[in-house]
């Protein structure tokens, strides 16, 4: 499964909840053409290093999807992602393992389209994509 969005600025905002402990992100990101057509592994692997996507299925507006993560935090959640051209919203609920105990955890994520990318901004994650990217 994958989602295309407008390249441009995006505010992303995440909330985690691990044993009702909530971790909250806030931040600007500049997507790149090249980085729009984005993957639900690729989100996973973002997420956290050791995490990929199972069980993916269509739905209107999204997908729905089983998160499973076996990196520094395992577990496994059932996860849907709705999108438009210029929004996209991930919501996880499952069991995540901190150490031998597990734990409840939920996460929720919105990324927002705010505008265009400054030129400084574009030529910066453009370089980063072609150093990740080098063929």
């Amino acid at each position: 499964g994958s989602v295309q969005v407008t390249a441009g600025k995006y505010l992303w905002k995440q909330e985690t909840n691990v044993m009702a402990v909530p971790i909250k992100e806030e931040n600007l990101e500049c997507l790149i053409p090249e980085e729009s057509k984005i993957t639900l592994s690729k989100l996973a692997r973002d997420l956290q290093e050791g995490c990929t996507v199972g069980g993916v299925r269509a739905k209107k507006g999204g997908y729905l999807f089983k998160l499973i993560c076996a990196g520094k935090t395992t577990g496994t959640a059932d996860a849907t992602l709705i999108h438009t051209d210029k929004s996209m919203t991930i919501h996880a609920k499952g069991t995540a393992n901190v150490g031998p105990i597990p734990a409840g955890f939920s996460m929720k994520a919105d990324a927002t389209y705010i505008g265009e990318c400054s030129p400084d901004e574009v030529a910066k994650e453009t370089q980063r994509w072609h150093e990740k990217n080098p063929s």
